[in-house]
């Protein structure tokens, strides 16, 4: 074979002559950003709800079609003040297949975790398996919204209902996805969302709840203000989680376009899927009837046999060939270490949790992406199944071969190099 057609990893040519990353965080024009920016120099009004954070809250609102959004500086504090201001105790259900963030928020909250198994379609909480965990000390149920995509909200509604348990979500990755033609953010009692720089929608780093919970929302100001009711005075435990007036400034002027950049991010998904079709182990989402996402994330689920390596193999094959992709969620939030050690008495059985971790691959994208771009990450992945073989005697003892090996010597992203400093590299 040509050393033009090997893969990075076999010493061919990688496709890309920089790192293609993950994601591409879009910023606002310049002179929109200056603009602002001049007001914010003129008022030196740069935090404390300050013009922009009111105004981007009153317009998430109206995009959303919702009564209230709280900002905060990011989604960790927000859903911590979340769990503080609805005085949930006890135990919370959840799933391990999410970003940590969502559960470290609880246990710093001193809440309980019942992790609960996902659906191995929706790669969401399954409804289904919702009766045999609920206790006497269940209090909330925290599904997560996860890749763009919603959760089955109306059996977990009617679930909730019935045994009178708050129902919250984790909407970190779904702003401006649609259920049933309702806007994510409107469909539990109160929703997070993250404004990361990563997301779809962001203010460089963010977060926010939303409700139509008058009180609530209150509260949530409150507590993001250190407690105050009024001039020093603690009428709460609260802490430090107010967004800056630099963050909601670029919110302000990132808002408006996320229809076009959800346009052109499903014309995006749907090139991924025609160009990965034919390629044998690979299985691209189905489209959910029920939801309308915001193709914020395209993954695939990998079939080892038959493309001829792990997601975890080919995520770091493709790294060679400075294609960045990302095993999300891998490890699960229960195999890591400190999640094994707290629950290492009672350790939970997530059969469908660990098989996704084990599939699903995310790749690259974001709403200004070139159609030659994603043609390269195709080619790349057609490389690496042709020659899945050789790849894989390259990588033995790169991957852990199962979870023991894993927790034993925990693998170093190969991305890594792309991302830390030369000092930490």
């Amino acid at each position: 074979m040509k050393k033009s057609n090997l893969p990075a990893i076999l010493g061919g040519e990688p496709v890309f002559k920089e790192a293609y990353h993950f994601v591409r965080p879009v910023f606002p024009p310049i002179p929109e950003l200056l603009n602002g920016l001049e007001g914010l120099y003129e008022s030196r009004y740069l935090t404390n709800q300050g013009n922009n954070v009111r105004t981007l809250e009153e317009n998430i609102a109206s995009f959303l079609d919702i009564r209230h959004c709280a900002l905060f500086c990011n989604a960790t504090i927000a859903l911590m003040s979340l769990v503080h201001a609805m005085e949930l105790e006890g135990e919370i259900i959840v799933p391990s297949f999410t970003f940590a963030a969502t559960t470290q928020a609880l246990l710093w909250k001193k809440n309980q975790i019942k992790f609960v198994d996902i659906n191995r379609k929706s790669l969401t909480i399954d409804p289904d398996k919702l009766e045999n965990n609920i206790s006497e000390k269940t209090s909330a149920i925290l599904p997560v919204n996860i890749f763009g995509r919603c959760c089955e909200h109306d059996e977990l509604r009617k679930f909730a209902q019935k045994h009178n348990l708050a129902l919250i979500y984790d909407s970190a990755q779904a702003f401006g996805t649609i259920y049933k033609g309702t806007a994510v953010g409107t469909l539990g009692d109160a929703e997070v969302f993250s404004f990361h720089a990563t997301k779809l929608f962001h203010t460089g780093e963010g977060g926010a709840v939303v409700t139509d919970n008058s009180g609530l929302y209150e509260r949530l100001c409150k507590i993001r203000n250190f407690g105050f009711s009024s001039y020093l005075n603690c009428t709460d435990l609260g802490l430090n989680g107010k967004m800056s007036e630099f963050s909601a400034l670029i919110g302000l002027k990132l808002l408006d376009s996320i229809p076009s950049r959800i346009s052109n991010l499903k014309r995006i998904y749907q090139k991924y899927k025609e160009g990965l079709k034919d390629i044998p182990g690979i299985t691209c989402p189905d489209d959910d009837l029920d939801c309308i996402p915001n193709y914020s994330y395209f993954y695939v689920t990998i079939d080892p046999d038959k493309f001829g390596m792990t997601n975890l193999e080919l995520n770091y094959a493709l790294v060679l060939d400075l294609v960045v992709t990302r095993c999300y969620f891998y490890p699960p939030v229960h195999r890591t270490s400190y999640y094994q050690k707290l629950f290492s008495n009672n350790p939970f059985d997530l059969p469908e949790t660990d098989w996704a971790s084990l599939h699903v691959l995310c790749l690259p994208v974001h709403s200004e992406m070139l159609d030659d771009d994603l043609a390269k990450i195709i080619e790349a992945i057609w490389r690496c199944h042709v020659n899945s073989k050789s790849i894989k005697k390259v990588l033995t003892d790169k991957t852990p071969e199962n979870w023991e090996a894993f927790l034993a010597q925990p693998t170093r992203d190969p991305y890594d190099k792309y991302i830390l400093s030369k000092e930490r590299a």
